[in-house]
């Protein structure tokens, strides 16, 4: 791949001299500007794989309000080359999410392992990006319900599915607690209770609850399910939340006012 790199410098001998350093690595340079304004005008036409940027810039705005832009317009990763190592500039700096930070005087290997990071970073976080966007069309188009908590039992997602079958939105129940808001009861009238984190660990995967449960909903009405709750786990089997899955069976009708072992659905 043949990386394209944008100069950000206002100092013109600098700026070439990092031009000749890259492209004696074999980068690609696509631009140089000195200011804000220039920076922003040609990155847009130009696409640059990468920005190098100096903080301190020529007139109005400077090179972290410049990358700032450059993030939220573009997408496009920034690497910061400056002389200011202090700690308020590199706070400003930090907030911008840069991909690199490199301190002038610097080497040219220096420079080389700094892009070489910053591109393959942003390769990687815009794969993340790409698979998460497939795993929320996933779940937004199924049509089983899936409710996500974390380990406190705090819910975290809920898909579009499960809005449509309880009536909760997402922006509803985030930050609710997960047992107490999807209620379940079974034939008995018996609450169904949620399993516990080592619970879930021993039963290798999934668990099931067994027999079919009634669900409450926003309505006070409520629909009977076959449901499944599955861990969240790491390589090392430390738990980090739960995803409870349900389907609606045929012949669960939704009623309105049922008293089961005496919990009114309202």
């Amino acid at each position: 791949m043949n990386t394209r790199v944008f100069i950000v410098e206002d100092e013109r001998i600098v700026a070439e001299d990092i031009r000749l350093t890259l492209e004696s690595f074999g980068y690609t340079v696509a631009g140089i500007a000195a200011s804000r304004d220039q920076a922003l005008a040609e990155i847009e036409q130009t696409s640059p794989d990468l920005v190098l940027m100096d903080i301190v810039l020529k007139g109005a705005g400077d090179g972290v309000e410049t990358a700032r832009l450059v993030r939220e317009r573009f997408d496009i990763p920034v690497v910061f080359l400056t002389a200011h190592a202090d700690h308020a500039t590199l706070h400003r700096a930090k907030v911008t999410e840069p991909f690199g930070y490199i301190l002038k005087p610097f080497e040219g290997h220096e420079l080389y392992s700094g892009i070489e990071i910053a591109v393959y970073r942003h390769q990687v976080e815009k794969r993340i990006d790409e698979r998460e966007r497939w795993l929320a069309t996933i779940l937004t188009s199924i049509a089983d319900g899936v409710v996500a908590a974390d380990a406190m039992g705090v819910i975290k997602f809920v898909n579009a599915a499960a809005e449509r079958l309880c009536g909760w939105t997402q922006d509803e129940v985030a930050g609710c607690d997960l047992a107490e808001t999807y209620r379940m009861w079974d034939e008995l009238g018996q609450t169904v209770e949620m399993p516990s984190l080592p619970m879930l660990l021993e039963a290798q995967g999934q668990y099931r609850a067994e027999p079919l449960s009634r669900l409450a909903r926003k309505d006070g009405s409520s629909i009977l399910v076959e449901h499944s709750i599955t861990p969240i786990s790491d390589g090392s089997r430390a738990v980090s939340g739960s995803v409870m899955v349900f389907r609606p069976r045929r012949n669960g009708t939704a009623f309105a006012g049922e008293e089961v072992n005496g919990h009114d659905l309202h």
